[in-house]
């Protein structure tokens, strides 16, 4: 029997080499002929290049004004939606109250108790008592209420939608621009247009908040499903499993910490709008933080900041995954029996309240340092911002990033014709992953153009990529550390609950004090509003490596260092390029709150179109931000999927 020849070994490398070559050439004429298109058009945008997106919306929004009272769609959709919207918020507000304070601090001990253990409950506890001390306990149930029923509505979207999405391909591409364009369009700019459908108030706070929470439940949700080991799947199948079966019992259960981690992401979304939330009539921290802000007293919003710190942390201790390593001092607790003694010991607490007259929380316990909040910022802006003669401040740091990285970049890329920046980004998507993502880059580099705001988003692009660069420069060697040391995990999460929970109005204000009005405070509350996800992602895929590879990697004598770079770090690259990817939709998302300190550009263009009631002005500044977020985030992505699909193949 003759057996055909095999191929040698040698061969394998040409072909590799063969299909980079391609793509390089490919590269090569993708970048040429736009480059030859652009030259024939000229280095200005044409005139004729134009969408007409501004006259167009404000139409439509004067139309919208005039039939609000008589169409149908409002009388029979957004209408009831808002009432009912308000019913749910203000039922839970009502029963929140009923529990009275000891009920709702019992509530959270039981939860605590249940999801985390012992030192969760007592964390949980401690917290949300600390809204009281601070003397904003009422103002905190009703941000409460505001929260539970905002993330319900968000888990009951974007659960179902990112198992659907984690299970079809074809879903999670189609769903994908909808979800970029709701986590990216800055809350300003569909928040009046919310307003306007559901009425000011609650309804539009809800449905706001549910816009932006919804695509990091969808995503994590897809992520986990898809990060389910293949060998689960197929155990389950080879038990005999249905597709619903193996869906409940094998990929769900699976995927769980994803999910959780899509839980906290989803709450810490709802927190991060409340305050934008108060600016349509809602009432509660976001209202008294931004009273603070309106009045430039960073005392008076720090305090109801940190109640809203304090309960988002709290809910996030309540809520997330439990530590791999816990140990249950009462494992009858997590029964049913269990659950109902404790069900039955909050209403207990709650009616022995009632009976003894202790309907609110003890003035007595509440403290006052707002005062003190204010002389701390006078005392660093007079020591810090000027530093000593040698060493310098914070203005030696201000001068530094601006002279170096935020204005030569900005040049550079407005003293570049815009076919030339179009034809770069063109190339680089074909680079990444073909003609397809390169016509997609392309377009919507076009779009931009034809939104008649080029300067803008390139004064935007410039920031973005020092935001980006910076904190990804920094989140990922501290999401490592976090992936490989539970002592180091539990050190950093509070402080990434808290920078990501914190309003950035209120931080901004200090910010603002050392650094002075300009780009560079709102790159520095970007950067730090960017953090979390990518060190949480980063930490996550770390962890989720296969315990198996990691084994076989030490018993072949692999050190700590090899089983990181050449085991856990590729086998966690999908997660990492998922939190570059959510480190760049955060900074996105920032440049409205930028542009009010100073760093102008699309921000800017948004808030003066919401200002001054031209919505088809914010729109068009808000559509060049959706526009650079697709771009950035399809290039990343393809950058995640073919390095970790030929990770395993060069291994």
């Amino acid at each position: 029997m003759v057996t055909a020849p095999s191929l040698p070994v040698t061969e394998v490398p040409s072909v590799v080499g063969n299909q980079r070559g391609r793509r390089l050439l490919g590269t090569v004429v993708v970048f040429i002929a736009i480059c030859i298109l652009g030259a024939l058009l000229g280095n200005e945008v044409p005139t004729w290049l134009d969408a007409h997106v501004k006259p167009w919306t404000d139409d439509r929004y004067q139309w919208i004004v005039q039939h609000r009272q008589s169409f149908w769609l409002f009388n029979r959709g957004t209408r009831p939606f808002g009432d009912a919207m308000e019913t749910a918020t203000n039922g839970v507000e009502r029963l929140l109250f009923a529990l009275r304070w000891t009920g709702v601090l019992a509530l959270f001990a039981m939860i605590g108790l249940r999801t985390g253990g012992l030192l969760r409950a007592i964390a949980a506890t401690v917290l949300i008592g600390a809204c009281g001390v601070l003397g904003f306990w009422s103002e905190t149930m009703t941000t409460l209420s505001l929260i539970i029923v905002s993330v319900g509505i968000s888990l009951l979207i974007g659960v179902p939608l990112g198992v659907w999405t984690g299970l079809s391909p074809k879903v999670e591409l189609a769903l994908r621009p909808l979800l970029d364009i709701a986590q990216v369009m800055p809350a300003y700019v569909y928040l009046l247009p919310v307003a306007v459908l559901f009425g000011i108030g609650i309804p539009a706070a809800v449905v706001a908040t549910v816009i932006y929470a919804v695509p990091p439940a969808v995503r994590l949700t897809s992520h986990g499903l898809r990060s389910v080991p293949v060998v689960h799947t197929e155990v389950g199948l080879a038990a005999g499993c249905t597709p619903s079966q193996l869906l409940w019992k094998v990929q769900l259960p699976s995927a769980a910490r994803a999910v959780l981690l899509g839980l906290n992401q989803v709450i810490m979304m709802a927190f991060g709008i409340i305050v934008i939330a108060a600016l349509v009539g809602t009432e509660g921290l976001g209202r008294e933080v931004l009273n603070g802000l309106q009045k430039v007293k960073v005392g008076i919003s720090a305090l109801p900041g940190l109640a809203l710190v304090c309960c988002a942390i709290a809910i996030d201790r309540i809520s997330s995954s439990p530590p791999k390593k816990r140990v249950d001092p009462l494992p009858w607790l997590r029964t049913k029996m269990g659950f109902l003694c404790l069900l039955w010991g909050v209403v207990a607490v709650a009616v022995v309240s009632k009976l003894l007259g202790t309907h609110t929380f003890p003035p007595s316990w509440t403290v006052h340092f707002s005062r003190d909040i204010d002389l701390a910022i006078d005392w660093l802006d007079a020591h810090i911002r000027k530093g000593v003669p040698v060493v310098g401040g914070t203005n030696a740091i201000s001068d530094w990033m601006v002279t170096t990285l935020l204005t030569p970049l900005r040049d550079l890329f407005l003293a570049a014709p815009w076919w030339l920046i179009i034809a770069i980004i063109g190339a680089i998507a074909f680079a990444s992953k073909g003609i397809k993502l390169a016509l997609g880059c392309t377009a919507c580099m076009v779009i931009i153009a034809a939104l008649r705001v080029w300067d803008l988003a390139m004064d935007t692009f410039s920031q973005v990529t020092v935001v980006v660069l910076l904190s990804v420069a920094i989140a990922l060697p501290i999401g490592v550390l976090a992936g490989r040391s539970d002592r180091a995990d539990a050190l950093i999460k509070p402080l990434l609950d808290a920078a990501q929970v914190l309003p950035t109005f209120v931080y901004l204000v200090p910010v603002i004090a050392l650094f002075r009005v300009g780009r560079v405070p709102g790159i520095i509350a970007s950067i730090v509003y960017a953090l979390p996800p990518c060190i949480r992602l980063t930490s996550l895929g770390l962890r989720e490596a296969s315990t198996t590879a990691r084994e076989a990697a030490r018993a072949f004598g692999a050190t700590s260092r090899q089983e990181l770079l050449k085991v856990q770090v590729p086998l966690a690259l999908r997660s990492v390029m998922l939190g570059i990817n959510q480190t760049i939709m955060m900074a996105l998302s920032m440049v409205i709150v930028a542009a009010l300190v100073g760093a102008g550009a699309l921000g800017l263009e948004t808030i003066n179109g919401l200002t001054r009631s031209e919505i088809g002005r914010g729109l068009a500044g808000g559509l060049a931000i959706v526009a650079l977020a697709v771009v950035l985030d399809r290039i990343t992505q393809a950058w995640g999927t073919e390095r970790a699909a030929a990770g395993p193949a060069r291994r």
